[in-house]
């Protein structure tokens, strides 16, 4: 189990960082063209927080003792699939290919997907409680984790409402897009499972997690005023479709 838990927030880790330097390689290398990006900006601090979140995690489950659990192995498996989908369809976009599928129509799997999305909630979220049947204690990490969820599920909201949006138009759906709106959600259940092992104390406080759950908040507030701006088209960005914001 805990090895489960270090290997796959190792990989996380890994991921979100590499995302960062392809994000970062991208803007400067576009900058005298197009000049500045807000998505790109946006993005590349949240893969610089949330990466070290999950590398400092995997390094003290795997070499500090500290013991991974079976709710934080099932959320990461969740979310798992649609951060790698996400992730390979920028490598392809970085590496001058598609970086996208269309998906046409609406298939029976994708009408599934949101009962099986309050399916995952609801258990999880029992789950939570009986976590915590011996009383949560407060702290900065578990507040910072709490702000985190609700801003993440924001800005879920305004990318699934981008999806919905564009479905009519398009006669169909944006691989890329439904990852990447998948992505928020699924992140802000880690944080909930993270937070209440560390309001239980299960996870014992760290002084790493504890910064950068907290340089997490203004990346992640940031992250939801590109988004809820392109979606209220108050902001332009060359980079909404590199980004795959607007053909989400």
């Amino acid at each position: 189990m805990t090895l489960l838990v270090a290997i796959l927030n190792l990989a996380l880790g890994c991921a979100y960082c590499g995302y960062g330097v392809m994000t970062a390689l991208e803007m400067k290398r576009d900058w005298r063209s197009f000049g500045f990006t807000h998505f790109g900006a946006a993005w590349l601090f949240m893969a610089f927080t949330c990466g070290p979140h999950h590398l400092f995690h995997g390094i003290h489950c795997l070499v500090e003792g500290r013991q991974g659990q079976p709710l934080d192995l099932l959320a990461v498996l969740v979310g798992l699939p649609v951060g790698v989908i996400w992730l390979l369809l920028r490598v392809e976009a970085f590496a001058g290919g598609r970086g996208d599928r269309f998906i046409a129509g609406t298939p029976r799997w994708l009408w599934a997907t949101p009962a099986l999305a309050i399916t995952y909630l609801v258990t999880l979220s029992v789950a939570v409680v009986r976590v915590g049947d011996t009383g949560f204690r407060l702290s900065g990490v578990v507040m910072a984790n709490a702000f985190l969820l609700v801003i993440y599920m924001a800005i879920g909201w305004f990318l699934l409402r981008t999806q919905l949006r564009n479905r009519a138009p398009m006669m169909g759906w944006s691989v890329s897009g439904l990852s990447l709106t998948a992505v928020f959600p699924t992140c802000a259940l880690m944080h909930v499972v993270w937070g209440t092992y560390s309001a239980t104390g299960v996870y014992a406080f760290d002084i790493h997690g504890f910064i950068i759950d907290w340089l997490s908040i203004p990346a992640a507030l940031y992250f939801l005023w590109v988004v809820r701006g392109l979606y209220r088209d108050t902001i332009r960005d060359w980079n909404r479709t590199a980004g795959s914001f607007a053909s989400a």
